[in-house]
């Protein structure tokens, strides 16, 4: 079973990135050459949340990055926050509402949740992604993005 659920969480970080819109048609050659143009990690669980997931991450030619989100694990129904940060262990940093990746969630009836969303910081900027309690703010899952 954990195997058919990894199966299903890859599909959905390739599928989620083509759903979204995305907005490269901006004038070339923002992009360094040097610069990577995707990451994915997985999500581990913090303090026993039992969530754990993948996040994939996209550099856009215009600049800034792309991020899509599944994580499994969650309560059915209760809202989350995902953030983006520039240490590697999704420890909260002074933060504007753009570092919000796609605004609140919730879990569906299986507990799974899904976001993603533009950042503006680009790809090599990014080192971790949190799920987040959108309550409380207590974090829940974190994934070192370069580790």
């Amino acid at each position: 079973m954990k195997r058919f659920i990894t199966f299903l969480a890859m599909i959905s970080i390739s599928i989620v990135p083509m759903l979204a819109p995305s907005a490269t048609f901006a004038a070339p050659g923002s992009v360094t050459p040097h610069m990577a143009m995707h990451a994915a990690a997985m999500l581990r669980p913090v303090h026993g949340s039992g969530i754990e997931g993948f996040v994939d991450l996209r550099q856009l030619k215009t600049g800034g990055a792309h991020i899509s989100l599944v994580a499994f694990g969650m309560h059915p129904g209760h809202n989350y926050v995902s953030l983006y940060y520039g240490n590697h262990a999704c420890a909260l940093e002074p933060y504007s509402a753009s570092d919000v990746i796609g605004g609140i969630y919730s879990a569906n009836s299986v507990g799974v949740g899904v976001t993603h969303g533009n950042a503006d910081d680009d790809l090599d900027e990014i080192n971790s992604v949190s799920v987040r309690d959108a309550d409380t703010f207590d974090l829940l899952a974190c994934a070192n993005v370069h580790p």
